[in-house]
């Protein structure tokens, strides 16, 4: 009988281990999960920053004749950043030329890079601007 007590004891502590290693296990498990869920959520926020600056360059080619101008002849580089409680919160830097392989000088290409924490997307368009006042401005979507 003494064995068996003894045995008993044994078993419990091993099963205790078991249980302990399985708990630190889907605690592991759990702040990956926690990870991926962020991961996700800085991707999302950082396609719908790039997705601004594409729309902020729409903008100005619309309402800015002196940046028309200035992105006929040379590239146009703009980064804005995003601040949250003073420190930085997403970033984007958009990229406005005329498209160089074509003749038409009313084709801009703009490329829209939003970033949020590690997460990065890039978002390129092509415009053509309104040749005549009663013509629209047209976004050319690129694939």
């Amino acid at each position: 009988m003494r064995n068996e007590r003894g045995l008993a004891a044994v078993l419990a502590l091993i099963a205790m281990m078991l249980l302990g290693i399985m708990g630190i296990g889907l605690m592991g498990l759990s702040k990956i999960d926690i990870e991926i869920a962020a991961n996700h959520r800085d991707g999302v926020a950082a396609q719908y920053v790039a997705e601004g600056g594409i729309q902020w360059a729409i903008v100005q080619l619309k309402t800015d004749p002196d940046f028309v101008i200035e992105t006929k002849t040379q590239k146009n580089v703009t980064t804005y950043v995003i601040d949250k409680n003073g420190s930085t919160f997403a970033s984007c830097t958009v990229t406005t030329t005329l498209k160089s392989t074509t003749n038409d000088e009313n084709l801009r290409v703009v490329t829209s890079i939003g970033s949020v924490n590690k997460a990065k997307r890039q978002i390129s368009t092509q415009i053509r601007l309104p040749a005549g006042k009663e013509n629209p401005l047209e976004v050319i979507w690129d694939d």
